[in-house]
């Protein structure tokens, strides 16, 4: 009796767990031809599958759910997997062997087309230089953020701050940049949302970005360059030995500068050091040492036309800004501002329907 059991246990767990060519092979009968294919059926079926898919299933059912909606003029949903497929499984295009010949060539070209027009996000973040970091707070709040977006393909933008358009053009393939107002971020901290779109077609990509500032101050650094001091006097009348009057008095001056000068050396050289009236200029040069000034000379003429290298940019999703702000009795304190750039929600939605609202 226990056997039995077991063996049915066995057999019910099998049937539960469908091979993955199960899937496949049974939603290519949805496609006769290119023309003839019930797609209807397909979305269907594979609605009811795709949860309970692998991982590596999991990316081409959902490029197949793009192809069938679009298939069936439906906008909302084909833009939903559309963007799914590209930001989620990062646009794999494999895994359509099982499709009949005409099928798969659609689905492909399909996917293809929208691997060169789909405004995919490589890589977003604040631009931070190469090489080492400013330890020296700046002076001020910087007035502006620079934020870097590495895009695949050339995409038009918005940028708002969800009730003024801030931003509004074009990005190339590659690297761009968007200058952000700063003056609202410094002055206290908290999170600031930003929306940034992109139209690709009638499909429009909606970023919704949220900037945290947090600040930390160290404290105070002392009287700032410049600052106004105030000198208090008493000024006081005597005759002879008795205190006439009295007053006390307060004078505004600013703060001395001083700066250090050496003493002169009294000694002067007017052709510079190292000049001699009767140089020893050699009139011959040892033969074992010709080959070695001529790979000097040749090397010294390489580096006339080298580029010193720029440090590359770096774009950081968390940066730390530094600088200083004035506060009471002439203070100056320094502030460590971390600026972390979030992602809140993406929405893909279409052109065409956003009008009809």
């Amino acid at each position: 009796m226990i056997k039995k059991i077991a063996c049915l246990a066995l057999l019910a767990s099998l049937g539960a767990a469908r091979p993955a060519a199960d899937w496949r092979a049974e939603l290519a009968t949805y496609f006769g031809d290119e023309k003839t294919g019930d797609f209807r059926g397909a979305v269907d079926f594979l609605k009811g599958q795709i949860d309970s898919l692998s991982d590596e299933d999991k990316p081409v059912a959902c490029g197949m759910l793009a192809y069938l909606h679009g298939q069936l003029g439906d906008r909302k949903n084909e833009y939903q997997r559309l963007g799914e497929y590209f930001e989620k499984y990062g646009a794999i295009g494999l895994g359509y062997h099982f499709l009949p010949l005409a099928a798969r060539n659609s689905v492909l070209r399909y996917l293809r087309e929208w691997q060169l027009r789909y405004p995919w996000v490589l890589k977003i973040g604040f631009v931070s230089p190469g090489g080492p970091a400013e330890t020296t707070p700046a002076a001020n709040p910087p007035e502006t953020v620079l934020l870097g977006i590495e895009m695949a393909s050339d995409v038009y933008y918005k940028l708002t701050d969800g009730d003024y358009t801030l931003k509004g053009g074009q990005f190339h393939r590659g690297f761009n940049s968007v200058a952000l107002q700063a003056k609202k971020l410094f002055r206290e901290p908290g999170a600031f949302p930003f929306v940034l779109e992109f139209k690709a077609g009638d499909l429009i990509v909606r970023r919704e970005l949220v900037i945290g500032v947090q600040m930390d101050y160290q404290g105070i650094l002392g009287r700032s360059a410049g600052a106004a001091k105030n000198d208090e006097f008493m000024l006081e009348m005597f005759f002879g030995q008795e205190l006439l009057a009295s007053s006390r008095k307060t004078m505004v001056s600013t703060q001395d500068l001083e700066i250090e000068v050496p003493p002169p050396s009294g000694k002067y050289d007017p052709f510079g050091p190292g000049y001699q009236n009767d140089p020893k200029i050699p009139n011959s040069v040892p033969i074992m040492a010709i080959p070695a000034a001529i790979l000097e000379a040749i090397k010294a003429l390489k580096k006339k036309g080298e580029v010193e290298p720029v440090p590359p940019v770096e774009l950081k999703t968390d940066i730390i800004v530094a600088f200083r702000r004035p506060k009471a009795r002439d203070d100056v304190i320094e502030v460590r501002a971390r600026v972390s750039l979030g992602l809140r929600e993406m929405q893909f939605l279409s052109y065409s329907l956003i009008g009809r609202r």
